[in-house]
């Protein structure tokens, strides 16, 4: 236990440098100064629209995904490029063991700062619609989608250099154009995902026609969402520690 902590501690320090922190912090924080602006002088409707859009139009499916992707990508594939992989794979440790030790580093270094820019944003819906829901909901669905997305790019940065620019690719043309294009996709994008437990979380005030575009054929619920990523996390885990295990690592 006390190797695969010093893993997990010694991996966020890696992924979490100085210039990373305050760069995605203030990408994190863009949507809650654009609602701060928007609420000074709208009515509650327009707060509302204001929110949900800046939640599930902005947030959730382009902020918290592009900061996820480049921190997961990081976690085992800076190591293996850099030619460290090989001497944490000396250790008497289960590769399945340091696959989840990693995919836990890679949730938590990115909610660090994903989780941030939710808290602000929800502080800020929450008092400009009266309720502390919207907070609580945001943060809940803004685990998930950290943990589904770092679940899918962990494994993905071990394989390829170019799996931050492939996580691109898959948020713009897949998950923004076609699963929402194509209503039998929803159920592929992760960001439908995270929206459809923040929907089914968040206390009703939320602009439903917004609502309902975001999710798709997903219905709104956490319970669906959490089983879900907890699903993605065991295939990772998994797949990753298969990977380690049979791939050389130079």
């Amino acid at each position: 236990m006390i190797p695969t902590l010093a893993i997990m501690r010694v991996t966020a320090r890696n992924v979490l440098g100085i210039k990373r922190l305050l760069g995605f912090g203030l990408l994190a924080m863009f949507p809650a100064g654009v609602f701060i602006l928007l609420a000074r002088t709208a009515n509650d409707i327009n707060k509302s629209e204001g929110f949900t859009t800046m939640t599930m139009g902005t947030f959730l499916p382009v902020i918290l995904p592009i900061i996820t992707i480049v921190i997961s990508a990081s976690v085992l594939g800076s190591e293996r490029r850099g030619n460290t992989l090989s001497f944490l794979m000396l250790r008497p440790l289960s590769r399945f063991s340091i696959a989840g030790a990693k995919l836990i580093s890679a949730i938590v270094a990115s909610f660090v700062i994903t989780g941030a820019g939710a808290l602000v944003l929800g502080i800020a819906g929450s008092l400009a619609l009266h309720d502390f829901g919207y907070l609580t909901a945001l943060l809940a669905a803004t685990l998930i989608g950290t943990a589904g997305y770092s679940a899918v790019y962990m494994p993905l940065g071990y394989l390829t250099e170019r799996s931050t620019l492939m996580g691109f690719i898959y948020i713009f043309i897949w998950e923004l154009a076609l699963a929402g294009a194509i209503q039998g996709l929803s159920g592929t994008s992760i960001y439908r995902i995270s929206a459809s437990a923040f929907a089914g979380l968040a206390p009703a005030g939320l602009d439903a026609d917004l609502v309902d575009a975001s999710l798709g054929t997903l219905s709104a619920g956490a319970g669906g969402a959490v089983v879900k990523v907890l699903v993605l996390g065991a295939v990772s885990v998994a797949f990753t520690g298969w990977l380690l295990r049979t791939r050389d690592l130079t």
